[in-house]
């Protein structure tokens, strides 16, 4: 009977079947339940609870994340914390969320959870601190650690970072690293990871404020620490925030190859001649060009980031040319108030981002002649901002949105609008308001993504995935545009630096690189070299020559099939390619056809300095023999020697490659 009763509990599995719905691609959340083990499961992902409120098990597309389960490590004025009680259950659930309820008891403390999982993978966590009713001992330091597999987490990015700099994402240090508060921090690999977030530090007690978060790597681990408290509690209750988010958060899309991307659209493009004298348009060059995808910058309307033109005739003329030629136009929406907004005494001290001090954020200044502040979405203009969007598109009928720095929850301190906290002096500190903005972009996406309508984010140093989880895809590297890549590109922006932000695989969202020409020093060539091998394309500005370069990557690409294809990054293709010299590097695209293995091949001289003829050789287990090589953008046919393939190449430049 006994045995019967295992075999009964062992199979007893809870599948909770709702009618909340949830947005594409993602798939309801599920839940199982076995013995005391809840296991949560979205798409990609699960996350697992064994008798506890912190997950004890983590998996990305069937990989396990954690070394060992998350846990609160602390000391007693009797010893090392010891957690003599715990238990999770199941409080809530539906397709979009499921609640537990989770405690951890010990003679010093109890603390209770709740924790809320959500469709897209986000895993929200309270954490309350409350004194048992008869402590034996008294609680000096409470740590959360969470400890990573050493090979899941070769990479790191954090957010806030610096501008001019990637300090804020690269290979994870040999000794690890030490920061202040940070609001976001991933670690992970070239596939996926996991985010930790919380909106501020309010309650933690952290000896020193350089040393409040930590990556520390060991043998077998690499640990994040969060050091909540490093003195006793100055009082119980107290309470926390923060949160996880496994990735990539979402499937990427097989079709981002095809988007096509191009910025720079204006009123009367459709009418203004490419070149002097000849009747091809600006726009028609840009269809003839094979761009999919128009982003019109800020100025299709007078007011900036508002949803309301005064030049509608001209902005419905626009469209209707671009849906004439297949293109699709993306209007600007931005994360700033203007001081020539109709709203603007109504509702500017109550909407905007504040420091501490009382002082506005931002400040930009455009023409027409007006000012541009900050705005925080944790505020009344976040529904303002997401009707007068909905409401736009219904209304002109453009084909989706650009957001500028939408997507990040800047610090504020606006006690009018509830950012902000007090400590216990009464010193005001920022808040990131991360749930806020979330709530606002998955409005949005609910909103526009049914419709077939795009969201596009542009950010700089900002890649926190409970927020970019909803949107189609990101343009980063404004953060470089001052110049700073021009002499030696990978010593200011390292590869490692590249996979953990700028790819987007390991968020599930793809990426676009921003670059601001300065030639002869600085051009999309020079950075090309290095995109390219990542999968990743620039976007280019305008209608000139970075537009006529990107085109013959795009049809090159299309013509080859990258979307149908089989990718081998750089990194871990070594068992089919191998390259020479040293500064060489080759990423390549398989496909299949008619039997015959065929590879487009991304391959990039990265020296600054040094012209090489590269040698790239691909072996029986890549394809059974080369019979052509060939620059597709181009046409030259490249050598052939044993098997080698001989490409010239002039210092941080690449050349695509189709090899038969």
């Amino acid at each position: 009977m006994r045995n019967l009763q295992s075999v009964m509990t062992l199979i007893f599995l809870t599948e909770v079947v709702a009618m909340a719905e949830v947005p594409e691609p993602w798939t309801p959340v599920k839940l199982q339940i076995v013995g005391n083990e809840v296991n949560l499961s979205v798409w990609g992902r699960s996350y697992r609870f064994q008798n506890s409120p912190l997950p004890s098990n983590i998996t990305i597309l069937g990989d396990e994340m954690l070394s060992a389960p998350m846990r609160l490590v602390g000391q007693t004025d009797a010893g090392a914390l010891t957690w003599t009680h715990n238990g999770v259950e199941v409080w809530k659930q539906n397709d979009e969320q499921v609640t537990l309820l989770g405690w951890l008891q010990s003679e010093a403390v109890i603390a209770n959870f709740v924790v809320w999982v959500e469709f897209d993978g986000l895993v929200r966590i309270d954490l309350r601190l409350v004194p048992p009713p008869d402590p034996k001992a008294k609680l000096q330091r409470l740590w959360l650690e969470i400890p990573l597999r050493k090979e899941q987490a070769t990479l790191f990015h954090y957010w806030p970072g610096r501008w001019g700099s990637a300090e804020n994402s690269g290979a994870v240090p040999e000794n690890g690293l030490t920061l202040p508060f940070k609001p976001i921090l991933w670690l992970g690999w070239e596939d996926g990871g996991l985010t930790w977030f919380a909106e501020s530090d309010k309650g933690w007690q952290v000896a020193d404020v350089n040393k409040a978060l930590e990556v520390v790597p060991d043998l077998d681990a690499v640990t994040i620490r969060l050091h909540f408290l490093d003195s006793p509690p100055k009082q119980l209750p107290l309470s926390f925030t923060f949160g996880i988010q496994a990735t990539p958060v979402k499937p990427m899309p097989k079709d981002f190859h095809e988007w096509r991307i191009c910025h720079g659209a204006f009123y009367g493009m459709e009418q203004q001649p490419a070149v002097t004298g000849s009747k091809e348009t600006i726009l028609d060059k840009a269809a003839r060009l094979g761009v999919k995808t128009l982003v019109f910058h800020e100025h299709w309307t007078p007011v900036q980031n508002y949803w309301q033109t005064n030049r509608e005739a001209e902005l419905r003329r626009l469209i209707t040319e671009c849906h004439n030629r297949k293109i699709k136009l993306l209007l600007y929406f931005g994360y700033e108030l203007s001081t020539l907004a109709p709203e603007w005494n109504e509702v500017a001290e109550k909407v905007l981002v504040k420091t501490p001090t009382g002082g506005l954020a931002g400040g930009y200044f455009r023409q027409p002649a007006q000012r541009d502040y900050i705005v925080c979405l944790n505020s009344e203009w976040s529904e303002r901002l997401l009707k007068g969007i909905i409401n736009a598109i219904d209304h002109y009928g453009f084909d989706g949105v650009y957001l500028d720095g939408t997507i990040e929850p800047f610090a504020c301190a606006n006690e009018q609008h509830g950012c902000g906290y007090r400590t216990a002096d009464g010193s005001l500190r920022v808040t990131y308001p991360i749930f806020a903005v979330r709530n606002f972009m998955r409005r949005l996406y609910e909103a526009l993504h049914p419709k077939g309508k795009l969201i596009n984010a542009h950010q700089s140093t900002y890649c926190g995935t409970p927020t970019l989880s909803f949107v189609h895809s990101y343009w980063d590297g404004e953060q470089f545009g001052g110049g700073e890549l021009a002499k030696d590109p990978l010593q200011k922006l390292p590869l490692a630096s590249f996979r953990a932000e700028f790819m987007g695989k390991n968020f599930g969202v793809p990426c676009e690189f921003l670059v601001y020409e300065r030639p002869p020093d600085w051009t999309i060539d020079h950075a090309l070299a290095f995109t390219m091998l990542h999968d990743v394309r620039v976007r280019p500005l305008g209608f000139g020559e970075m537009l006529e370069k990107m085109a013959a990557i795009w049809d090159a690409m299309t013509k080859f099939g990258v979307s149908e294809s089989e990718w081998y990054p750089y990194w871990r293709n070594s068992e089919f390619i191998q390259a020479q010299p040293e500064n060489v590097k080759v990423s390549g695209y398989r496909k299949i056809v008619n039997g015959q293995t065929q590879w487009l091949l991304v391959i990039s001289n990265l020296s600054v300095t040094e012209t090489v003829t590269a040698q790239v050789q691909l072996n029986v287990k890549a394809i059974k023999s080369v019979a052509t090589a060939q620059d597709v953008v181009t046409g030259e046919k490249l050598a052939v020697k044993g098997g080698v393939i001989l490409v010239p190449l002039h210092p941080m430049r690449m050349r695509l490659v189709l090899v038969k």
